[in-house]
């Protein structure tokens, strides 16, 4: 006949152990989903960091091999998405006239920036004196760098130069 086995009284759950095993529950309850959040975010960054910089280099390559189809007067050129926010006193990104990037460099990389935003490039900036953007408004998807910004891009934007 079978008999029970009781586990040595050293073994058992004492109310400390039980308290441990609960508060080390409740820190994986709150770190884990915070490291997820991190991750997603700094992949969200990289991700639109390196869009920017393909879409700047592909842009240079239509340019430079001379079949660029941009029409006189385009002023800015707008990736699939939604058109982000631009301040009251950068009028320039919404007044600009546009056509897609897509009609420029292909649909391969004119797609949204990974917060659903279209990528912008300045593509007038060049004939004002300001360097050509292609440009991301980035996680808060408020376009924050002037149209003809010459320096860094301004704010949390995701930018790429093209030479």
């Amino acid at each position: 006949m079978a008999t029970a086995i009781s586990a040595p009284p050293h073994r058992a759950l004492t109310p400390a152990g039980v308290s441990a095993a609960l508060l080390a529950i409740a820190v994986l309850a709150f770190a884990l989903p915070y490291v997820a959040v991190r991750t997603l975010h700094s992949r969200r960054l990289a991700a639109a960091d390196q869009r920017t910089h393909a879409i700047a280099e592909r842009l240079q390559a239509v340019v430079d091999s001379g079949s660029a189809q941009i029409p006189p007067g385009t002023e800015v050129l707008a990736g699939a998405g939604n058109r982000p926010v631009v301040p009251a006193g950068d009028e320039l990104w919404n007044s600009a006239t546009s056509i897609p990037l897509a009609r420029v460099i292909g649909a391969t990389l004119a797609v949204a920036d990974p917060w659903g935003n279209a990528y912008l490039v300045n593509i007038a900036a060049s004939r004002d004196g300001g360097r050509v953007w292609v440009l991301s408004a980035g996680p808060d998807g408020i376009v924050q760098t002037p149209f003809l910004a010459t320096g860094a891009p301004a704010g949390d934007d995701r930018a790429a130069p093209v030479r």
